[in-house]
């Protein structure tokens, strides 16, 4: 399938805030269920010890994505994590916060994952949030983090396949049916779900063409490549064993942390 950036409604700024911040909190109701994310745990955990890193810097986190489950597989008490987001959820972020025993922290303010601010430091990441950057933007993020000198790993759920396209079409009924789970309780989050049903049809939509907006790992490693620096690249796929869920990333690794001179994978 030919990528396709169509438009995704929860990126535009005259999305209502609360019909964004609902449809966050049922993706991240999905991914503290599911934890599809433990399929990249044992690249990112090496990434991590490779940068020396204590601090982690989280790009597009949305309604906080999976660092709350990530924190305990790989165990690491000195281990810190800053969600951020250019709509930050403030709501859920601080629940995190505050069920991390403040392991997780947020910034409260908008945060550029193409300009990130020079104080903000940390190894990056970006979880399901990758595809919804042109490949201009997109090659911005990861030349942002390399101007920066900070590693970075880029990881989807997303594919641009048929079947994770067909199975899209499930997603507006698993709202129906979670929405009296999902926490905190929040009376826009009903009005918006049932009385008028834009986050189903929001939830519908968006994830349809974040499969069609989704890279290749080679399409990830050819962003990469054109922005320099000495780094070391790796991009793959990983299964989850025993489902379905698959995970594309892109790792990027200062050789300078790495003490090596490998070539680019």
């Amino acid at each position: 399938m030919r990528r396709l950036h169509l438009i995704e409604l929860e990126d535009h700024d005259w999305c209502p805030a609360a019909v964004r911040d609902a449809a966050t909190d049922y993706l991240q109701f999905g991914i503290e269920q599911m934890q599809p994310y433990r399929a990249i745990v044992p690249r990112l955990k090496a990434a991590l010890q490779q940068t020396k890193a204590t601090r982690v810097l989280d790009l597009c986190s949305g309604g906080g994505g999976p660092w709350l489950g990530l924190l305990s597989h790989l165990d690491d008490e000195s281990l810190s994590v800053v969600l951020s987001d250019r709509y930050p959820n403030r709501v859920a972020l601080a629940r995190l916060q505050h069920e991390s025993g403040g392991r997780l922290s947020f910034v409260s303010e908008p945060v550029d994952a193409t300009d990130v601010p020079p104080h903000l430091r940390g190894f990056r990441t970006l979880f399901t949030a990758f595809h919804h950057f042109a490949p201009k933007q997109a090659e911005q993020i990861v030349a942002d983090a390399v101007a920066a000198g900070e590693g970075i790993g880029i990881f989807e759920v997303t594919e641009r396949r048929l079947g994770a396209a067909l199975a899209v079409f499930l997603v507006p009924f698993v709202i129906l049916l979670i929405t009296p789970f999902v926490r905190p309780f929040q009376w826009s989050r009903l009005l918006w779900t049932y009385l008028i049903p834009a986050v189903p049809f929001v939830g519908l939509w968006d994830g349809f063409v974040s499969c069609l907006r989704s890279y290749t790992p080679g399409e990830l490693r050819g962003l990469a490549k054109p922005v320099g620096g000495d780094y070391e690249w790796n991009s793959g796929v990983e299964r989850l064993p025993g489902t379905l869920w698959r995970v594309t990333y892109l790792i990027g690794i200062p050789r300078l942390a790495r003490g090596t001179t490998n070539a680019e994978k």
